[in-house]
């Protein structure tokens, strides 16, 4: 039978004392089988994704409108079979970053290259169902630096190191795929972060 175990999600450790409202992991091993029947197998590929509240000062009081931000950078990914299996992420060297209507003020975007009006509206619950319009803006230089994870433009150069994660397989690496923040007020910000990792291949 699989090994499991079921808790209660108060005592899983990576969401302790961190702010972590959901987290989520999945892998694979990469196999490939030769022409004479031999396996080859190598590293153990997979994503992890998390959400967190984004407690911080009480700077996030004055937040009046609905807001958005978030980034997303892009990896071409390249397999080696020089005798076993190796995965390596390539950065592409481009990405997306934004920003929309409030936010909060440990969220920069300076480099700014187009804006517009956007707008979310549904009398789905009656004609009294408030609208919201705001604005959008598109650039790059975007930047994080609240908790629990910092982010920047440095995330789509190479591994991201995540120490609260200790569980993933040996010698993993974590390259950040995107990252969102999100605050409708008077809730609590939310920050959202996906991932994709490839773990050192296990000794025989």
């Amino acid at each position: 039978m699989a090994d499991c175990s079921c808790d209660i999600v108060a005592n899983f450790p990576v969401l302790a004392g961190l702010g972590i409202i959901s987290a989520s992991l999945r892998s694979n091993t990469e196999i490939m089988l030769t022409e004479d029947g031999s396996a080859l197998y190598g590293m153990t590929l997979g994503d992890l994704s998390m959400t967190a509240y984004a407690v911080e000062s009480k700077e996030n009081t004055l937040l009046e409108c609905p807001g958005r931000a978030g980034i997303s950078f892009e990896w071409d990914q390249r397999i080696s079979c020089d005798g076993e299996i190796g995965v390596y992420f390539i950065p592409r060297g481009k990405n997306r970053a934004y920003i929309e209507g409030d936010v909060s003020d440990n969220i920069s975007l300076p480099n700014k290259i187009n804006s517009y009006e956007i707008f979310s509206a549904s009398a789905g619950s009656g004609p009294t169902t408030p609208y919201f319009k705001t604005t959008h803006e598109d650039g790059w230089g975007f930047s994080y630096s609240g908790n629990p994870l910092s982010v920047g433009d440095a995330n789509g150069e190479g591994p991201t190191s995540v120490s609260f994660f200790t569980f993933l397989p040996g010698g993993s690496k974590l390259y950040l795929t995107s990252f969102s923040w999100e605050c409708t007020p008077p809730a609590v910000p939310t920050v959202s972060y996906s991932f994709i990792f490839v773990g050192k291949k296990e000794e025989d």
